[in-house]
């Protein structure tokens, strides 16, 4: 019965995932493993569960209606054991975080060493990448992202609101007229964060009762915000900032708020998400936790920047 439950969960793992390789690495197995459990399986019930290709696999009729048990199966594993780590009140184990690139590697991983003192017992494995995530199929617990749209069956907690500052460096205005109103940036060479997923070329203002969204455009476009950050500072152009980007930029003079009594008024989220569970483990809700006051109620990137920018 062991093999014959741990089996299924290979079978759940590979169906999600969609290949041997993805569903291996997710389980922290050899591809060879679950393609020989798999095959056990199959020689036990005498049915067919999947097709194989070369690149992926495709489940078969059978194996579409033996998947839905396997998946009770799995959740109901799952639940089991976060009631067990309540009941031991234990933080430990390993916990599969993954990150938005730019916001992770700046803000979270530098905090994960006082975490790992915090809670000693607690293995952190971190993935940073800009995709949505299918956290399921990336063998993810925990996913802190500013996604503003969250995939249906995950809970989202709100971290933080990243505000954003319109902003040039110095040597981009010697030459150029300064900004009085959104709309004169359509005379300018503006710098914009673009992926396969996000477009920020659309940029939101804000005065009193008026709203204003700007369409804008120039010859820099790149999928990492840092860079967007980095170019401005460079000269190249006009950028639209996240706030939790900045740091000494504007108390060293590197960059010059542009259009400060126009509220940038881009909306970014900062959320905790994870898969939707009755019980949830107590090393995600502790690490919430943690990063909650990590943050801090007004983000403590956004404290240091209000004594040079207006947000």
């Amino acid at each position: 019965m062991h093999d014959r439950a741990s089996q299924m969960v290979i079978f759940y793992a590979l169906a999600k995932a969609g290949s041997f390789t993805a569903a291996a690495k997710q389980m922290g197995v050899s591809t060879s493993h679950v393609s020989k459990q798999l095959g056990v399986l199959e020689a036990d019930l005498n049915v067919k569960l999947v097709q194989r290709t070369t690149r992926s696999v495709t489940i078969t009729d059978a194996g579409q209606q033996f998947y839905l048990y396997c998946e009770k199966m799995y959740h109901a594993m799952t639940e089991a054991s976060a009631i067990m780590d309540d009941e031991r009140d234990e933080v430990a184990g390993v916990l599969r975080l993954g990150l938005s690139q730019s916001f992770g590697t700046m803000h979270i991983i530098p905090a994960i060493d006082k975490l790992r003192q915090q809670y000693p017992d607690l293995q952190v494995e971190v993935r940073l990448f800009d995709h949505r995530a299918d956290m399921l199929k990336e063998g993810l617990d925990l996913w802190v992202t500013n996604f503003e749209d969250i995939p249906e069956g995950y809970v989202a907690q709100r971290l933080a609101d990243s505000r954003f500052v319109l902003a040039a460096s110095p040597d981009y205005l010697i030459d150029k007229s300064v900004p009085h109103h959104p709309q004169d940036l359509i005379e300018h060479n503006c710098l914009t964060y673009q992926s396969r997923y996000r477009d920020y070329s659309n940029w939101d203002f804000s005065k009193n009762n008026e709203t204003l969204c700007v369409k804008v455009s120039g010859n820099y476009r790149v999928d990492l915000a840092e860079a967007v950050r980095d170019a401005a500072i460079s000269g190249w152009g006009v950028a639209y900032l996240a706030s939790y980007l900045l740091t000494n930029e504007f108390s060293e003079g590197k960059l010059i708020q542009l259009l400060p009594d126009w509220k940038a008024s881009q909306q970014m989220p900062i959320y905790a998400a994870y898969p939707s569970r009755k019980h949830l483990p107590r090393k995600i809700t502790a690490v919430i936790e943690f990063l909650r006051e990590h943050i801090g109620q007004q983000p403590y990137w956004d404290k240091s920047l209000l004594k040079w920018v207006k947000l």
